[in-house]
């Protein structure tokens, strides 16, 4: 399946918490999950990043880093989406919601609301929360319903990049 929508989904971690927002509107309404959204045309996904974390809880990151990838084949769509995963513990400003992300919480590693968030997160989450550099792909039968997915770790991001293609 040829590569559709890139996106971009950032997580900032403080004292062994990670800020959720719940997602108000779009794809993912009523899911608990980082900050991101799709690449515009002539952007970086590191600009991408940057932008969607200010727009979406008000603070600027100062060292993100990107640490994976996720790559989501949609068989009930018949395409593919990447979306590149990145980790920030530094920024400024106060985080604060937005009219897309709305509530936004710190969460423990431990305390993670899974069960409100997309299916796949905790296949991946373990490897975003320990800043392995890490691919996945996961394939999706429809919006709730994983038919296959496979998680590699690595030990530099080139390497994750690549499995995404």
């Amino acid at each position: 399946m040829p590569v559709g929508k890139i996106f971009t989904l950032v997580f900032l971690k403080r004292n062994n918490s990670v800020l959720l927002g719940l997602k108000t509107r779009g794809l993912g309404e009523g899911l608990w999950n980082g900050f991101g959204g799709k690449v515009e045309e002539n952007e970086t996904v590191a600009n991408c990043a940057r932008r969607e974390v200010e727009e979406e809880c008000g603070v600027i990151a100062s060292d993100l880093k990107q640490i994976g990838v996720v790559r989501y084949d949609l068989d009930y769509d018949k395409s593919a989406d990447v979306v590149h995963i990145f980790t920030c513990s530094k920024f400024d400003g106060f985080e604060k919601p937005s009219e897309e992300m709305n509530p936004i919480k710190w969460y423990k590693y431990t305390d993670i609301p899974f069960e409100q968030m997309w299916p796949d997160a905790p296949k991946w989450y373990p490897f975003m929360l320990k800043d392995k550099y890490f691919s996945a792909r996961v394939i999706y039968t429809d919006k709730n319903t994983i038919k296959d997915s496979i998680i590699q770790e690595f030990g530099s991001l080139s390497n994750a990049l690549k499995l995404a293609q």
